[in-house]
């Protein structure tokens, strides 16, 4: 396949982003690219694309130029965009019934897992999802089916690209999301008791690639446990290898707050800040917990911001459902 060409001069922070090269910290990266900027320089391979004869008789309106724009970004190259694009409407069409449940599911593993969205965005203006499922009875979730956990990672990976669609459209820039994953309370023995938990993270993983291209920015890794290298080796070769890279492992707060672009005063009381998190999904033992942060109520919520977990009323992607936004336990299954 042809391989896509930069066309536009852009900053360096430009050119990294619109490479799909997300594994630095967000704040290194400076502004997000522009949509307008990086159409500009995809518009030839974009046409390309959708040109292609295995493409062209699947396209619906909502194939627009930046549903293609984050294929030939993620992939940069004519024959590999087609393909994971014909992948992407067929496996929709095939899972219409699971794409119809999103809201239901959303709502169950809400209740399951201790999982929200932070009242505001990175410097950048990224969205951020905290999850923190060891904080609770982990049985609740453990043993669920391996469907349930499947759809479930379906679900949140789907809320998760129409909020960061939404957030592109409103704000021009490309924007994705910063996952921060806390493992406090995670056990060797329970990792490898249920091996095959992270078995289906790296099944969701390899599928997000073709149906959620450009939907992560940064994985924060917080409270990694000794073990961690130990979990990467054995299970490292199930999941994509860009999303890999974009995984940051923050062994004190200092080193959270750079990969995930915040300060301090922004960061949760139980992640080392010094933000009182009150939301109705965190746990009381969590609350409780003191990890020395001083006592605040935190900063507003910036003037104008979207509330982040939830999107407007639709259906497809640039038509996003309103939603919460909630992740089974996943610190390595996400997309490009």
């Amino acid at each position: 396949g042809r391989f896509l060409q930069a066309r536009s001069a852009l900053s360096p922070s430009g050119r990294r982003a619109a490479a799909g090269d997300m594994s630095e910290a967000p704040e290194a990266l400076g502004e997000l690219p522009r949509v307008s900027d990086l159409l500009e320089e995809y518009k030839d391979a974009i046409a390309a694309v959708r040109s292609q004869p295995e493409v062209a008789p699947l396209l619906g309106a909502e194939h627009d130029e930046l549903f293609f724009l984050r294929y030939c970004i993620s992939f940069r190259d004519v024959a590999k965009s087609a393909t994971a694009i014909k992948q992407a409407i067929e496996w929709r069409r095939e899972n219409v019934d699971v794409l119809s449940r999103i809201d239901d599911l959303q709502a169950e593993v809400k209740k399951i897992i201790p999982t929200g969205m932070l009242p505001w965005r990175t410097n950048q203006g990224q969205p951020i999802q905290v999850a923190i499922p060891f904080a609770v009875d982990v049985s609740t979730w453990a043993t669920k089916s391996e469907e349930w956990h499947h759809e479930a990672g379906i679900s949140n990976r789907e809320v998760a690209y129409r909020i960061c669609d939404q957030l592109t459209r409103e704000t021009g820039r490309l924007v994705k999301l910063v996952m921060i994953q806390d493992l406090t309370g995670l056990s060797l023995q329970f990792a490898m008791q249920n091996s095959q938990l992270v078995k289906n993270q790296g099944k969701l993983s390899k599928l997000s690639e073709f149906l959620f291209p450009q939907l992560i920015a940064t994985v924060v890794v917080t409270h990694p446990p000794s073990f961690i290298a130990t979990l990467y080796k054995g299970f490292s070769p199930l999941l994509s290898e860009r999303l890999i890279k974009k995984v940051k492992m923050a062994e004190n707060v200092d080193k959270l707050c750079k990969y995930a672009a915040l300060p301090n005063d922004r960061v949760p009381t139980f992640l080392g800040g010094t933000y009182e998190w009150d939301a109705e999904w965190v746990p009381l033992r969590v609350k409780a917990k003191d990890n020395g942060g001083a006592s605040s109520n935190g900063p507003p919520v910036p003037h104008g911001a979207p509330a982040l977990g939830t999107t407007k009323s639709g259906g497809s992607v640039g038509s996003p459902s309103q939603s919460r936004l909630a992740f089974s336990f996943n610190p390595f299954g996400s997309s490009k």
